[in-house]
Formats: C-alpha cells, structure tokens, sequence
C-alpha cells in the first residue's frame, strides 16, 4: 500500500502470496485502482498456510523472466518453509534479480549471541524441535515457525552466487533491545 504512491507510471510492482484470500484482496483494493500494481496467487504447498497447494516449494519456478527484478521483498517467508525450499527460493532469488537489484529478506538466525540471548530467558520464541542447520518452534507444524543457523545461511547465498550487502539486521525476537523488526533481515544482492 506504501508503495503506490511511491512507484511512477514506469514502475511496476508484482505481489504473489500463496495465501488467495490476501491475493483477493490486494487486487481488488489495489490492483483495481492502481494498474501497474499485479497480484498473483501462487499454489505452492506450505503445510502449515496452503496444505493444499499442488506445487512443491522445492522445485517451484517463479513465473517470471530472468534478471527482471530491481528489488525482491519476502518478509516472513523462509521463517515458514523447510531448507530445501529455502534453497529453491534464494536460487530463484538469483535468476530474478537484475545485475543491480536487491532482495530485503527476513529470516530467525540462530547463532552464539542468540543462544546466549536464549539461555537468559530473553527469546520470545522457542525453537526447540529439528537438527541440523534448522529448527521449529512447533513440533506438529514445522512450519509455523522456522529458524536456521546463521552460517546455513550465508552457505546458501553463496552457493546461489548472492553475499550480503551490508551484515545481519538481528532482529528483537531473541530479545535484543537494538533489532530494526521482529524478524532477522538480510538485504541481498548478487556477488
């Protein structure tokens, strides 16, 4: 909504969700009044928020042209998704982003400072199920909320040929009093 009154006549902004009432909405209160706003659902299959997607996170292919993006925005995404679907995303995140573009993505990072954090009672949440690289806070339903260990991350980056731009915005979920949001952020580009 922000962004309508920000994007010209020559910006273009598309929004995908996997969620179709919000797509619903989103195209009738935005895309109707603003036509160079899109917004498209895509059936991919989340256990937790479209158990009956048909298309698997994993393989999915986002259907758009390569290196056609200035900017990719997925707050609270990864944070809902297992690690091979993580790692599908950040490649499709590198094959849409043009050679200057940048992604803005949120993640849980586990890491020392977060674990010191935790044993203090500090986290707001409680990633206590999983192993390896990825845990959730909910042994039923993985996918209500996901965090992975911080250099999991920065492997998948640059296995898909994207670094940082900058360094981790922590976010104020292990209880840190300096986070800019919730959620960690990572604001991405190609290496």
């Amino acid at each position: 909504i922000l962004l309508k009154d920000y994007l010209n006549d020559g910006g273009r902004y598309t929004g995908v969700d996997i969620h179709r009432p919000s797509i619903r909405w989103c195209a009738k209160n935005i895309g109707e009044r603003h036509p160079n706003f899109r917004f498209e659902h895509i059936d991919v299959k989340n256990r937790a928020f479209n158990p009956k997607g048909t298309n698997a996170a994993e393989d999915y292919v986002f259907p758009f042209e390569a290196q056609t993006f200035d900017v990719i925005l997925l707050k609270s995404v990864f944070t809902h998704m297992r690690p091979v679907e993580v790692e599908n995303y950040l490649g499709e995140v590198s094959r849409l982003l043009n050679r200057d573009g940048r992604c803005l993505a949120t993640f849980f990072i586990l890491n020392d400072e977060q674990a010191r954090l935790a044993t203090q009672g500090k986290q707001k949440l409680q990633f206590n199920f999983g192993e390896g690289a990825w845990r959730y806070v909910y042994e039923q339903r993985a996918e209500s909320a996901v965090a992975y260990e911080e250099s999991y991350v920065l492997d998948l980056l640059r296995k898909h040929g994207l670094v940082l731009q900058d360094r981790i915005y922590y976010g104020t979920w292990t209880g840190r009093s300096d986070g800019l949001s919730f959620q960690d952020m990572l604001v991405l580009r190609k290496g």
